[in-house]
């Protein structure tokens, strides 16, 4: 089973432009100020990094960030429900789905699939100088040893597991049949034990491996 290195985790969050414009003399209520400047926008951004442990005296960080926006109001509208009190200026339209077998067959028209993720995480490893099969590696070496229950950090190692488990999702279009049998593949092949790295030799390193550790 592996679990996550020490990790240090990082959360902040900035709040950028409030928008408080003196001197333009936005309108004003005995409370204070109540509309904001056209195109006044509250961010707030946060950021969790994690540390990779690398054999170099380099330090190095895997970082995901969230950006959250929300437009001030600059307008008496828009203190409006519209879903309560729809008016001329809501611009509310009813909503119908053109094909019905779209919502059956589980796909929004704008989703990635599984192969075009699987595709694109494979030439971000060729990228940075890894071999192409490294993700099948990384699938059948999640798959012979996935991640201990008891792990601390539990969002990111659900997020790797889904990504490289194909059998928790039906990501994969109709016409990517070689993808599927590929990933499904190097599932079941460390998931009875087999040797992933014999069979995908052309991967020189466990990617995995860098950011765990097996435990027994």
């Amino acid at each position: 089973m592996r679990r996550t290195k020490q990790h240090n985790v990082r959360l902040y969050a900035a709040l950028i432009w409030f928008g408080l414009i003196f001197g333009l003399n936005p309108l004003k209520s005995a409370h204070g100020l109540l509309l904001f400047p056209a195109s006044t926008v509250l961010q707030i951004t946060s950021s969790i990094s994690i540390p990779l442990d690398l054999p170099t005296r380099t330090k190095v960080f895997m970082d995901m960030g969230f950006q959250m926006n929300y437009n001030l109001p600059n307008l008496l509208s828009s203190f409006y429900n519209s879903a309560i009190w729809a008016d001329e200026l809501s611009r509310r339209q009813k909503r119908q789905l053109g094909n019905q077998t779209e919502l059956q067959s589980g796909f929004h028209p704008n989703d990635f699939t599984a192969g075009q993720l699987y595709a694109g995480l494979e030439h971000m490893l060729q990228s940075y100088g890894y071999h192409r099969s490294c993700l099948l590696r990384s699938v059948c070496e999640l798959s012979l040893h996935p991640f201990a229950e008891d792990h601390s950090y539990g969002l990111v190692t659900q997020v790797i597991t889904f990504l490289l488990t194909p059998s928790q999702h039906e990501g994969f279009a109709a016409g990517e049949h070689l993808y599927r049998e590929s990933y499904e593949r190097a599932e079941q092949l460390g998931f009875l034990g087999g040797d992933c790295q014999r069979e995908y030799s052309d991967c020189a390193i466990d990617i995995v491996n860098l950011v765990t550790r097996i435990v027994r």
